[in-house]
């Protein structure tokens, strides 16, 4: 889940290995919204993102419309090549790199919170606990098979998953591998998410069951009714709307127009763009 997105949301997981795809396509329409109780006390619903995901010839395309980014994972090469249009942007980043900026990430979390708890006599506060549970999540796992709902949970955070099985493991496994780094990646863009160890633990727990997420809540704070929900439509095959953007977005890679930047430049500018 991307937010924006709605992988909010992992720690350092090894590098598994690339399944073969050949010639078989999928895509997947993301919808998130923020889920809120009105004065009634009905949930209403926000949308944040809409997003596409186009997997085809051993790569992931993800792009979200809203803020002209395209993001395209390719495992062959160990890499994220990543697309800012309304920027004229392009960038790389290994997955060595983010395997390191999350090492220091957690790191720095980890002194924080031990210096929280030396000024509280060696206790957590209840603020510090939800930190600590996005580095170990340890969740007490649900599984519903009549409904098909996992339910994962510890003391801060409950994710709920609507599932359906995947009828072709190769490229199951290739949208688990792709998903798995996405939060990885999403955490490293968009620092004030949640850190990824949460969302690892979910797709391990659906990888396990070779299962699909169709829609995912995410609840931050177990005793509140607002959170997050993502909505996964699933096609497994393309239409010439699909290859065309593909088309697209290749031509864009191989136009020359796009100013080549490390990725730290590349962070800096998005940050600057959302403040």
């Amino acid at each position: 889940m991307r937010l924006c997105h709605l992988s909010l949301i992992l720690f350092l997981m090894p590098l598994a290995v690339v399944p073969a795809l050949s010639a078989q396509d999928m895509k997947i329409r993301t919808h998130i919204y923020h889920v809120t109780p009105s004065k009634n006390g009905e949930l209403q619903s926000q949308e944040r993102a809409v997003s596409l995901t186009i997997f085809h010839a051993g790569r992931a395309y993800d792009y979200i419309d809203s803020v002209q980014e395209i993001i395209i994972f390719e495992p062959k090469q160990n890499r994220f090549t990543i697309i800012n249009s309304s920027r004229s942007l392009m960038t790389t980043v290994d997955f060595d790199e983010l395997r390191q900026i999350l090492k220091v990430a957690r790191h720095e979390t980890e002194q924080y919170l031990e210096q929280i708890a030396e000024i509280n006599g060696g206790e957590l506060p209840s603020s510090a606990h939800a930190v600590h549970a996005q580095l170990e999540p340890h969740f007490e796992e649900n599984w519903q098979p009549e409904s098909q709902t996992l339910n994962l949970q510890n003391s801060s955070i409950r994710y709920s998953a609507t599932c359906v099985p995947s009828d072709d493991p190769s490229i199951h496994e290739a949208y688990m591998l792709y998903a798995d780094w996405m939060a990885r990646l999403n955490f490293v863009l968009h620092p004030q998410s949640m850190y990824p160890s949460a969302r690892l633990s979910l797709n391990e727990s659906l990888r396990k069951r070779n299962m699909y997420p169709t829609e995912v809540r995410l609840f931050q704070d177990t005793n509140d009714k607002s959170h997050l929900r993502a909505e996964h439509r699933i096609s497994r095959s393309l239409d010439s709307t699909d290859r065309l953007m593909l088309t697209q977005w290749e031509s864009k890679i191989s136009s020359g127009k796009l100013k080549e930047v490390t990725f730290r430049e590349y962070q800096e500018a998005i940050l600057i763009t959302n403040r």
